[in-house]
């Protein structure tokens, strides 16, 4: 697979982000050693040459003593030395005396007597070591001069030892420690520039893939994921894109199972208003009873549509985080309430209902009208589930200091166990044709749920078939109680 480098692109731009970090790294630490080997090249050739001006001094102090005590007739032997000691071609050898005028050179080109006041005679007549790079007229040549006093045994200045060689062989020189630092910065650029396109391509290809798994699943695609690649980071960052995804395909599924539910629901009480309609259009005018008894059947489908989509609301709502305003509360009175308005329904129903709940609970923050909601639904079921000469009992106690338990207890028909995991899910019924008689909708528990939970507490159940059934409300304690 090819990939073509766009600038505009997080790869493109990690690339060339890492090429002008390396690229001015580079640079400067090239530039920096350049400069440091080129002033050491510099260096070590006036190095050499003050050796060598010092050594060839001392050799001529004995022949320049002749020279001075009238031995000039016979100075060719000095100017053998001289040219002797320019062992390089372009190396260059002066001889001068104390007043800096040319005695002797090796260069044929520099005429004896001519005076020279330079930079590095001055520094030589005073101790100091001293270069000087000057271009002479002799022969038109850039040239690094150095100089060395020549003294007797006492230490008096006798003259001085010039040398010099051209700039060339030493400008080669850096010109070649260039060369090489630029070649070896070229390779590690190279280098950096393999490396950087890698390591920006481990970076923005599992963002790309994640960037075209967004793209697919945006386009309805809900099953792809997401293969966890590249540094941690980007791998804890695809799992954590795959699990939302696989919540937001959960959720839309049961969004979309709660949409057919809801309507299949709908549909049952709207079906059966319009058939009783049609039935007091054809067959019920002029009969009074017939007409009352049609009537209270609609009312009581009105009723089931009115509880249904409340219910579906209030669910809706607290799916949205949309909480109604809590206080503190005392559940004692609430629940007393509730068993006034409950009980007539339990005598209707041939049941006990009793009542074990203490004159004061310790405050919760709830919101008063669902949880009248949660243990109206609790109760209601514990009706509906109950045969004739059956037990609820509504109780209520405080657990360690922590929580309010609220409890609702029945001798029912129970439920069964493979049905306890879904008893609080919505639409979800454990005998579909009993609670189509009953009225039920399949959403009591799963409100009773959601509410609690909404609350800070949740709820439990325990029931075997025959024996009955036990729910558990836990809400914990108002902080500051």
């Amino acid at each position: 697979m090819r990939y073509r480098l766009n600038p505009s692109s997080l790869q493109g731009r990690l690339t060339l982000t890492y090429l002008v970090l390396t690229l001015l790294g580079l640079g400067g630490l090239i530039g920096w050693t350049g400069l440091r080997l080129q002033g050491a090249a510099l260096e070590q050739a006036e190095l050499n040459l003050m050796r060598e001006a010092t050594l060839i001094a001392n050799a001529l102090r004995e022949p320049l003593e002749g020279w001075y005590e009238g031995e000039r007739h016979e100075g060719r032997p000095i100017e053998i030395l001289i040219r002797s000691y320019a062992i390089r071609p372009e190396e260059r050898v002066t001889l001068l005396d104390a007043g800096f005028q040319v005695l002797v050179s090796s260069d044929r080109r520099v005429p004896p007597g001519t005076l020279q006041s330079t930079p590095e005679l001055f520094g030589a007549r005073e101790g100091r070591k001293f270069r000087h790079v000057r271009q002479e007229s002799w022969d038109l040549v850039e040239r690094l001069f150095v100089a060395s006093p020549v003294t007797d045994e006492e230490g008096r200045l006798m003259g001085f030892v010039q040398l010099s060689i051209p700039t060339t062989s030493i400008y080669a020189q850096i010109r070649q420690t260039w060369i090489g630092l630029f070649f070896a910065g070229g390779v590690m650029l190279g280098i950096t520039a393999l490396v950087s396109f890698w390591l920006a391509r481990q970076i923005s290809r599992p963002l790309e893939n994640l960037t075209k798994t967004s793209e697919q699943i945006a386009s309805g695609s809900l099953h792809e994921r997401v293969d966890p690649e590249g540094a941690e980071e980007l791998r804890r960052l695809a799992v954590v894109f795959n699990r939302m995804a696989d919540k937001i395909q959960e959720m839309l599924m049961r969004q979309k199972a709660f949409a057919l539910h809801a309507a299949h629901e709908l549909r049952t009480p709207l079906t059966s208003l319009r058939l009783r309609l049609e039935m007091l259009q054809t067959h019920a005018r002029g009969d009074a009873e017939l007409t009352a008894r049609y009537l209270s059947q609609m009312e009581q489908d009105v009723d089931h549509l009115q509880r249904l989509i409340q219910n579906l609301l209030v669910l809706s709502a607290l799916e949205e985080g949309d909480y109604p305003p809590r206080v503190r509360l005392d559940l004692s009175p609430l629940l007393y309430t509730l068993v006034d308005e409950l009980s007539p329904l339990a005598l209707r129903a041939s049941l006990k209902l009793h009542v074990d709940i203490p004159a004061h609970l310790p405050p919760v923050e709830v919101n008063a009208d669902q949880m009248r909601t949660v243990v109206r639904n609790l109760v209601d079921n514990a009706i509906k589930y109950t045969p004739a000469g059956g037990r609820i009992t509504l109780s209520a106690r405080v657990h360690e200091e922590k929580e309010v338990h609220i409890t609702v207890a029945d001798t029912g028909v129970g439920i069964p166990e493979e049905a306890l995991p879904h008893i609080f899910e919505r639409f979800y019924r454990v005998d579909k044709r009993a609670a189509r008689r009953q009225g039920g909708a399949g959403l009591g528990l799963a409100l009773v749920r959601e509410i609690v939970r909404a609350h800070g507490g949740h709820v439990e159940v325990y029931s075997r078939p025959g024996e009955g059934s036990t729910f558990t409300v836990r809400l914990p304690i108002a902080k500051g109680s």
